[in-house]
């Protein structure tokens, strides 16, 4: 594993803790705007008359253009600034949001799934970055740990409350209230200050190839990548396996898979800073190794919800400890890029997951307990490629 990037401790006076607050409630902010609407949009969709092969294709403009905007995003957060692209980001977002209600027709719901998309790239690439900037080196796996805890609980919150909002005031209640979100997300991000340690331009000399890749961190990168595939299968095609098996409520997988991820991060951080990051990583994903072969055999409800706690388990110890490798292995100059390329990557798994997954269920008759043995296979090869490169 290469060496950590060695960079100025900010002072015991600075006020990170109340940088590092502000920004973590900010991103609780918008990612509960997004996942407020994520699962509403589809049904809303089709209450326009769109087709299955209509929504899927709306639905998949947003990720294509989240994963294309990343790597030059992060270059442009490394050279114009975190908090730009913050509120930047989630002023697009807003303005996508507000489309939604307003297109008169599906067609003209893609150009603001395009701005959605954008201003995803951008504010989460640049949340990102900043807790990593405010977050002290001595304690950098444990806060990023505690930042990615504002993602985990705006995504187990948002399908929740967006259902109750949907049930209670109909579709524009739902994009209402994560309009209310994304304000919230907006005041916030104006008294967010960038650390001084975090340079907004370099006068190195730059070679074509590292405008594309940053090699030092592509390690962690490919390994999340690894990971979320298994993770693409999983949020597409669980509820439906899940039916089938008997478990009336779906989300109550999610919510048991979020406790738990929400519960590892306090522990796998601190230990990620005092024993190594490789010490976290590796456990969680053999964990989340065991908790897909558990997925591949659950015959009941109750095989489904124990597979839930350990994937909570595994995934929330080593996806943190994976973008702290990403962030220990660059320099301030470049970590915006470092993180988007994490981030692409993150993004491409969970789309060729979605992708190659449903084309095999379709191959193999629906037979889940097929699907994730694949899926298993791939977090073998994952876990193998890390084991080696690190």
């Amino acid at each position: 594993m290469a060496a950590t990037v060695p960079e100025q401790e900010p002072s015991p006076s600075d006020t990170w803790v109340k940088d590092f607050f502000i920004t973590w409630i900010n991103r609780f902010s918008f990612f509960l705007a997004h996942h407020l609407t994520r699962p509403i949009l589809p049904l809303y969709l089709v209450s326009l008359g769109a087709s299955s092969t209509v929504v899927g294709a709306v639905m998949a403009v947003f990720t294509i253009t989240a994963t294309a905007t990343r790597i030059p995003v992060g270059l442009l957060i490394d050279r114009i600034g975190r908090k730009p692209f913050l509120i930047a980001g989630v002023a697009l977002f807003t303005v996508g949001n507000f489309g939604y209600m307003a297109a008169p027709s599906i067609l003209l719901m893609i150009p603001f799934r395009m701005l959605h998309g954008i201003g995803w790239s951008g504010c989460t690439t640049a949340v990102a970055t900043l807790a990593a900037d405010i977050a002290p080196q001595k304690r950098r796996g444990e806060l990023i740990g505690y930042a990615a805890m504002a993602s985990s609980l705006g995504g187990a919150i948002g399908p929740v409350a967006g259902f109750a909002l949907l049930q209670r005031f109909d579709y524009s209640g739902v994009f209402l209230g994560s309009a209310a979100l994304l304000f919230v997300s907006l005041f916030l991000g104006v008294f967010i200050k960038e650390p001084e340690h975090a340079p907004k331009g370099s006068s190195r000399k730059t070679k074509w190839i590292d405008l594309l890749v940053i090699p030092e961190t592509l390690p962690p990168a490919i390994a999340v990548a690894f990971l979320s595939f298994g993770h693409g299968g999983i949020l597409t095609f669980l509820p439906i396996h899940a039916l089938k098996l008997g478990l009336e409520n779906p989300g109550l997988w999610f919510g048991l898979y979020a406790l738990c991820l929400l519960l590892s991060r306090p522990v796998a951080g601190p230990l990620s800073d005092r024993i190594s990051r490789r010490a976290v990583i590796v456990p969680g994903l053999i964990l989340n190794l065991l908790g897909i072969g558990m997925l591949a055999l659950a015959a009941s409800p109750a095989w489904l919800m124990a597979a839930a706690i350990i994937c909570g388990f595994g995934t929330g110890a080593a996806q943190p400890a994976l973008m702290t490798v990403a962030v220990d292995q660059t320099s301030p100059q470049r970590r915006g890029q470092s993180m988007a390329q994490y981030q692409c990557f993150y993004d491409l798994g969970i789309g060729l997951g979605s992708l190659t997954l449903g084309a095999f269920l379709d191959l193999v008759d629906q037979n889940f307990s097929m699907m994730y043995a694949v899926t298993a296979v791939v977090a073998v090869i994952g876990l193998w490629i890390y084991w080696k490169r690190s």
